[in-house]
């Protein structure tokens, strides 16, 4: 498995979704788009996991287009959200989305954060409303996002901070920030300033909430004992594994298992 490449897991919006599709990609700072409605009677509220990620948002109804952009949350959270319409989502690889200027990732680390949805391309709201399908949501995202943003780039803190990702990844969240520190040449205050900056949460904060996202592909894609899970994922053994994990879901594993697999091969609907 590429680890930098897998698929951040939201395991239970499409629990709570109707009609909920998602489409990977094969892009440097977009992982995923997918897109759901909430009927009139069900479930208003979405609850997130940690995954170190931000999120776009567009929130299309008959007479209008909202945005929001969230950032990772810190454990699991419950969000309101809109009845009717249509959410269209862009989830950004972590370390790789470019925010509305004024806003930093501090502002939207476990907050939901509105914006003018036109700063992410010239009429972007008036194209989205006139979408009729996901294929087209994508695509208009796309050819608006080239031409609207642009992201400085070639800073010696970006390859820093890409090297200290690349080697997170690798290590499943489990190299220390001694090695670090022993690799780059950097303090452990600077090379935390760095990743924050970008991050907007801690080296030891993304570890975790990566090996917890781990945990979630294995359980989903692969058969094997809850602490076999537990060391391939990287944590010390299952008991520390269960911690983090009723911390981050709201939920023991065993009641992840019975939660979520029917209803997620299901109603979701991946597209390659």
């Amino acid at each position: 498995m590429n680890r930098d490449r897998f698929i951040l897991q939201q395991p239970f919006v499409p629990l709570r979704a109707d009609q909920f599709h998602m489409m990977c990609t094969d892009r440097k700072d977009i992982s995923v788009f997918y897109e759901f409605t909430i009927k009139d009677g069900n479930e208003q509220m979405m609850q997130a996991v940690p995954d170190g990620a931000v999120d776009l948002l567009f929130s299309i109804g008959e007479s209008h287009v909202h945005s929001a952009i969230g950032g990772t949350v810190l454990g699991v959270k419950q969000w309101s959200m809109d009845i009717g319409g249509i959410h269209f989502g862009v989830r950004f690889r972590p370390g790789e989305c470019t925010l509305p200027k004024g806003l930093t990732i501090q502002d939207v680390v476990n907050a939901d954060v509105e914006a003018e949805t036109d700063w992410f391309g010239p009429c972007l709201a008036e194209r989205l409303a006139g979408c009729h399908t996901f294929a087209e949501r994508i695509e208009v995202f796309q050819q608006c996002f080239v031409h609207a943003v642009y992201r400085e780039t070639g800073h010696p803190t970006e390859y820093l901070e890409s090297y200290m990702r690349r080697r997170i990844y690798e290590s499943r969240g489990m190299i220390s920030m001694k090695a670090l520190t022993e690799e780059t040449g950097y303090s452990a205050c600077y090379l935390r300033r760095v990743f924050g900056n970008v991050h907007g949460i801690s080296p030891k904060q993304f570890e975790t909430f990566l090996r917890f996202q781990y945990v979630l592909h294995h359980m989903k894609h692969h058969t094997g004992t809850l602490e076999e899970i537990a060391l391939e994922c990287g944590y010390y053994d299952q008991s520390h594994m269960i911690k983090d994990f009723k911390k981050f879901s709201g939920t023991t594993p065993e009641q992840y298992y019975h939660m979520v697999p029917e209803a997620v091969h299901s109603k979701q609907m991946e597209v390659q």
